[in-house]
């Protein structure tokens, strides 16, 4: 039997942009493509495809396209500076893979801006004939 969702959507997705300070390892691919991975899951998140691309001398570029929407990073060793995009649609947990991130690259100071799209329309979707 189908359990019914007890949470009421009132918005159609969540977009943080994030700005982590003070980082580690920003130039570790594997260990920023398995860190992006992981927080999709974690924040319940389905994945579709990743692509990531490590620059030279240094710093490397990637997301995560979800069923939701998508997860991104860029870094910059050079400066300890990564910029991280989470944006996910329905009821995501997108701090909570924020949080993930800055923790596996040991950010020392995080700031970040959240979004919530669609909150001014109607959730419900219209009904076709």
């Amino acid at each position: 039997m189908a359990t019914k969702r007890t949470i009421k959507q009132t918005h159609l997705g969540t977009h943080i942009i994030a700005e982590f300070f003070g980082c580690e390892e920003l130039n570790n691919l594997k260990l920023i493509r398995d860190s992006l991975k992981e927080a999709a899951l974690i924040c319940g998140a389905t994945i579709l495809h990743t692509k990531f691309h490590k620059f030279s001398p240094q710093g490397l570029t990637g997301y995560i396209l979800l069923t939701e929407s998508h997860i991104s990073i860029h870094t910059w060793p050079e400066h300890d500076y990564a910029a991280v995009d989470v944006f996910t649609c329905g009821l995501m947990d997108t701090e909570k893979a924020v949080h993930f991130l800055a923790e596996q690259l040991k950010t020392k100071r995080l700031e970040s801006r959240k979004i919530i799209r669609g909150e001014k329309m109607t959730v419900e979707p219209k009904k076709t004939n």
